[in-house]
């Protein structure tokens, strides 16, 4: 099994940002790291939403369902250590950092959600790993692993954006923070930097690698890889798109 453990970042990895988990081969357990974007952590359960952050309840509906969360065993109670999206009916889009040689025969569970205003947890389906089809391809933190069956037909299918967004746009992160239920959080682009698409007003935690950013049409313009902020300052960021679409082969 996978430990995720979250890291905290140096004054080395401000610059640069820090990878949200790290793993080894031991029991699962997910830390949460300090990469809120100021005093307070505004993400909010996806069915619980507010409209207060940006986006609206109906855009997260929408958008909700094709987001996954990483596990090893398939389980209602099972801990999660990553998130993603559905790129096809059965390709699943992450973080290269999620993935190593024990991949193969995870699962990724899908309505890891609260119901609206609970804590109840909805039913989960959970879905098998076959394949890793393409991981960290010319360095860049992204991976594409193949799923069982066509779960993409059932909880829908994330669009990738053609290009980078814009400074200043508005994005939203809907993932599984902390190895949490499903989450949404929203902010705007702050800078683009080598392969990195930075964020200082989105707030992420370990379990949150490999959430895709969406602009406001829904579309995937990063893949959430590394913390950075803390509450004075920083950025958190994942790799942009457009570096991930030019070393793939998939996309």
């Amino acid at each position: 099994m996978k430990t995720v453990i979250a890291i905290a970042c140096t004054s080395l990895s401000l610059l640069v940002g820090c990878v949200d988990t790290l793993e080894d081969d031991a029991e699962l357990n997910v830390v949460e790291q300090p990469t809120i974007c100021g005093s307070t952590n505004d993400a909010q359960h996806v069915n619980s939403y507010t409209g207060t952050l940006g986006p609206s309840i109906t855009f997260v509906q929408a958008n909700k369902g094709s987001k996954g969360a990483m596990e090893t065993t398939a389980a209602a109670n099972s801990s999660k250590f990553c998130s993603g999206s559905l790129i096809s009916s059965n390709l699943f889009l992450t973080a290269g950092h999620c993935v190593d040689s024990t991949t193969v025969g995870d699962f990724v569970s899908f309505n890891f959600e609260r119901a609206a205003n609970s804590t109840t947890l909805l039913t989960q389906t959970h879905v098998q790993i076959t394949a890793v089809v393409e991981d960290s391809l010319g360095g860049v933190d992204y991976a594409i692993v193949r799923l069982n069956g066509t779960p993409g037909n059932t909880f829908g299918i994330a669009p990738v954006a053609a290009a980078d967004a814009t400074v200043g746009s508005a994005i939203t992160i809907i993932g599984h923070p902390g190895g949490a239920p499903k989450q949404i959080e929203a902010g705007s682009v702050a800078s683009f930097s080598g392969d990195f698409v930075r964020y200082g007003n989105v707030d992420t935690l370990g379990g949150s690698s490999g959430s895709g950013v969406l602009n406001s049409s829904g579309q995937i313009i990063g893949v959430h890889t590394n913390g950075g902020c803390t509450s004075t300052g920083g950025t958190n960021s994942g790799m942009r798109i457009a570096r991930i679409r030019a070393v793939s082969s998939v996309l």
